[in-house]
């Protein structure tokens, strides 16, 4: 008996797995790109780890998503500058292109929302930009340490680039920790000119790329409204930008559904 109600069990599972391939392929049939065929890099924020957020929503759907550790997660503490960071993302799409992937859509939540668009500005060999609550504002928030980053620069031009700063990260939720960090890596991603202002990557893409983004209401950055990079993008027709009324953690999967439909826009 149990033998034969394991037989029908499995049975069952085959008949699912069938089903939902059949409506797979009748849903995608007409795209000129199925989701199998596209990859998702998405970066985690600050202080946190992968997967990041929404990996396992956009793997459901049959999407390729690769969650890389980045250098602003908790086990990292900044071991690594802005620029090679994103050298390792870099690396990545290549690898994917090689695979075999025909569409790379770059995203992330907070500091990984802000990653997203720094490799866009650097690189622009993506096919779409998904920012979640984007953060870590080293030019208007309280982020912004110029004693610290004037300390980080001359130890920089002094040739001591190695020179430990020592320093506050604030986080959403009035969250801080003390950490340390070298005087180039810190620099990196905490001074007013560098990859981790919005504002002027936004002005850096060379190419319209599609780009959605949602924002967090509660955010300090969602006060400067969609002027503060957004409408420094380059125009796409299939870019947007919507602030939402989720709390910055939880963007992602408030505006999964709207962010999937975006998506299929995108790969159709």
């Amino acid at each position: 008996m149990a033998l034969t109600a394991n037989s029908h069990a499995i049975a069952d599972e085959k008949k699912l797995v069938v089903e939902a391939e059949a409506r797979y392929r009748a849903e995608y049939e007409v795209y000129a790109t199925k989701p199998h065929e596209t990859a998702i890099i998405l970066m985690h924020g600050k202080w946190g780890s992968p997967p990041a957020p929404l990996d396992s929503n956009f793997s459901t759907q049959k999407f390729y998503v690769v969650s890389p550790l980045m250098p602003w997660a908790r086990v990292s503490g900044y071991d690594k500058t802005y620029e090679q960071a994103l050298v390792e993302i870099n690396k990545l799409v290549i690898k994917l292109r090689a695979q075999g992937f025909k569409k790379i859509i770059i995203g992330g939540q907070s500091f990984g929302a802000n990653g997203a668009l720094a490799y866009a500005a650097v690189y622009g060999d993506v096919d779409g930009i998904m920012l979640f609550a984007p953060g870590h504002n080293p030019d208007i928030d309280k982020n912004w340490q110029p004693g610290f980053v004037s300390e980080a620069k001359k130890n920089i031009k002094e040739g001591r680039p190695e020179q430990l700063i020592t320093f506050t990260d604030f986080n959403d939720g009035s969250r801080q920790r003390t950490m340390e960090a070298r005087s180039d890596i810190f620099y990196s991603y905490f001074a007013d000119d560098s990859l981790a202002n919005m504002s002027k990557s936004a002005t850096k893409l060379k190419v319209a790329i599609p780009t959605t983004v949602y924002m967090g209401n509660g955010d300090y950055v969602t006060r400067m409204g969609s002027r503060y990079f957004f409408d420094r993008l380059p125009n796409h027709a299939k870019s947007k930008y919507q602030v939402s009324s989720a709390s910055h953690r939880e963007v992602p999967q408030a505006s999964f559904d709207d962010a999937l439909e975006w998506l299929k826009g995108i790969i159709k």
